[in-house]
């Protein structure tokens, strides 16, 4: 949930802080730096998060990064200057980079393969509450005021992770084999140690294979076959997520509305847009893990796309033609709602589902790194220049641009991946290394 607010704090955060009302005025040229520096120093919390996970297990990682976000919040509603700001900007991104990195991690190991791909994608959920909490606030409350209720999101998280359990691929890897039947048996609701040792004695089977290997994680990614391939795809899922208009009209979402002087306060459309993709969030978790996730994920670009590009024609007939659009002042916050709707529905949940299920114990860590590495890039260079394309070549050429990421990335994935539902971690692995279709079919 805190992630998500970081994410969304530039919204309702930027248009007050570009007022003549604002304590802490800034200018139009570093607004856009507020909202994207974070995304840039993520990259030193994902760096440094595997070697942390595997010193003090994921459970205490999570804590870790978390109490770093607590610490950046504090220090935004301190701040009394654009300096002091832009510092709690760079902290949060630090936290937000390493918990983008753990949290599939941990989930992906404490949960079942049947539900596994709902509990991932409830990473995403969170993410998309946190950001209308966000929005609300800034919409109901003055701005230091919504930013000292934010701080009840890292402290709520803290305090709720102590009753948590630790990971039992941690627990095997420390060679802690008694505590991982423990967890695993409470994980599996089971009172009988015999119930839960074939899931250890594959597990472990995972983890000694891997030990085995000479080669550094970052060399058997690109010697294996199917590392190899698994970490082209989480690239490419990653790279459309950020580009796909997610990242951008996130940050600027109060500011693109305010365009359409629509009736109806930029605040509060922004609050319903975010409250919107809420739910978008919920039937994504079905659909994944019913229908599989490139069905979900191509429905996902092509609805994506569909809705964007409705939204960009509204302004080209505003701006460019200099149509007369007052009756239709709803289309612009009607599109970003299916947009979100949509793009929850696979564009935003499969790179949550792949980080947590197309790698191995060995290579997870350096993938995860070379995944959230394009997010802080793409995620800085979205929210850069977005504002920077719509003064230049209008905000409808940013909108149809997103579409275009849209569309092109599910294509490539449903042509290039194989469907990964109901499989357990090793059979996901054996499946990406299998070049013949029927006998992947078979696997399936």
């Amino acid at each position: 949930m805190d992630i998500g607010a970081f994410m969304s704090w530039a919204s309702p955060a930027l248009p007050y802080l570009k007022s003549k009302a604002s304590d802490i005025p800034i200018t139009v040229t570093q607004g856009p730096w507020l909202a994207a520096i974070g995304n840039l120093f993520a990259i030193l919390g994902l760096l440094s998060c595997p070697t942390i996970m595997n010193k003090i297990g994921r459970k205490y990682t999570i804590l870790f990064f978390g109490l770093i976000q607590l610490i950046s919040w504090l220090f935004i509603y301190f701040s009394r200057n654009f300096l002091f700001l832009l510092i709690g900007r760079i902290i949060s991104g630090i936290g937000y980079g390493g918990n983008g990195i753990v949290l599939p991690v941990y989930i992906g190991e404490v949960s079942g393969k049947i539900i596994r791909g709902r509990f991932l994608n409830f990473i995403k959920i969170s993410s998309n509450f946190g950001s209308f909490m966000m929005v609300s606030a800034g919409a109901f409350l003055p701005y230091h005021t919504m930013n000292l209720v934010m701080i009840s999101l890292p402290v709520t998280g803290i305090l709720l992770l102590l009753l948590a359990s630790e990971s039992p691929y941690y627990y095997l890897m420390e060679g802690r084999d008694n505590e991982a039947v423990d967890v695993l048996m409470k994980l599996s609701s089971v009172k009988k140690p015999e119930t839960v040792m074939e899931d250890i004695k594959r597990m472990k089977n995972a983890i000694e294979e891997n030990d085995k290997l000479k080669k550094s994680s970052i060399q058997e990614i690109f010697a294996d076959r199917g590392s190899r391939k698994a970490f082209i795809i989480f690239v490419i899922v990653q790279f459309t997520y950020c580009f796909s208009g997610y990242f951008g009209i996130r940050a600027y979402a109060q500011e693109i509305l305010s365009y359409s002087n629509s009736p109806v306060a930029p605040e509060y459309e922004t609050m319903i847009l975010m409250g919107f993709q809420i739910f978008g969030g919920l039937p994504s978790a079905l659909l994944i893990d019913h229908y599989g996730r490139r069905p979900a994920y191509l429905l996902s670009g092509i609805l994506s796309a569909v809705t964007l590009g409705v939204g960009g024609l509204f302004f080209f007939m505003k701006f460019f033609m200099e149509a007369d659009v007052s009756s239709f002042t709803w289309i612009p916050l009607t599109s970003l709602i299916f947009f979100f709707v949509v793009c929850n529905m696979g564009i935003g949940s499969l790179p949550y589902i792949y980080a947590g299920e197309l790698f191995s114990v060995n290579t997870k860590g350096t993938a995860l790194i070379g995944g959230g590495l394009v997010v802080s890039l793409g995620g800085f260079l979205a929210k850069i220049l977005l504002p920077i394309i719509n003064n230049e070549a209008g905000i409808y050429t940013g909108f149809w641009g997103f579409s275009v990421f849209c569309i092109t990335g599910p294509i490539i994935i449903w042509f290039t991946m194989p469907e990964t539902k109901g499989k357990n971690l090793e059979q996901v692995l054996v499946l990406l290394k299998t070049k013949n279709k029927k006998c992947r079919d078979i696997i399936c």
